[in-house]
């Protein structure tokens, strides 16, 4: 589900398992062109950690997501899939 700020592109939620429990990541897309991800909640339990830089879009690049959220949350899914991360809802 995408649920973002109008400062927001895109806002994705992926999760992680390992042996010490399930973490979930909320990873977002700034209209500025950062693109942020934290971890946001571990087993459940909610976690207020700070936002971390991934990744700074270019100018051509935040033109050709445009405003389209379908395209933002694309590329954010793609770069958590890259990280080892599923997204919420998504079946592999």
């Amino acid at each position: 589900m995408a649920w973002f700020t109008a400062r927001d592109m895109g806002r994705i939620v992926s999760t992680y398992t390992s042996d010490l429990g399930k973490l979930s990541w909320t990873w977002v897309m700034k209209a500025d062109g950062r693109v942020l991800y934290r971890l946001s909640h571990i087993n459940g339990r909610a976690e207020h950690n700070a936002w971390r830089l991934l990744y700074r879009l270019t100018a051509t690049e935040r033109w050709q997501i445009g405003t389209d959220p379908s395209k933002a949350a694309e590329l954010l899914a793609r770069m958590a899939s890259e990280r080892g991360h599923q997204l919420v809802g998504a079946h592999r």
